[in-house]
């Protein structure tokens, strides 16, 4: 797999998750006790952060609240934005 398309498949795993994790945090404002619901949302929201950290320890941050380095220096805006395709 090329760093390329292991960034991108990365970054596809984080959203479907964050997504996942989304739709059942709105379920669950409905209906609150749902257990099943629950269970889905805290595997997604596990899943998720799973991801996130692989994807911020090889290519930076994702959000500005995850910046900030070892070095105590802004990584915010090293390299290029999460967001921008290869072609950028």
């Amino acid at each position: 797999m090329t760093h390329d398309s292991r960034r991108e498949s990365l970054m596809n795993k984080v959203q479907m998750y964050a997504f996942v994790a989304h739709e059942c945090a709105l379920y669950l404002d409905c209906h609150p006790d749902n257990r099943q619901a629950l269970e889905k949302f805290q595997k997604a929201r596990d899943k998720m952060n799973e991801f996130v950290a692989q994807y911020e320890e090889m290519y930076g941050p994702l959000t500005a609240f995850s910046a900030g380095s070892a070095n105590g220096g802004w990584n915010w805006i090293s390299g290029k934005w999460p967001w921008q395709n290869k072609e950028d």
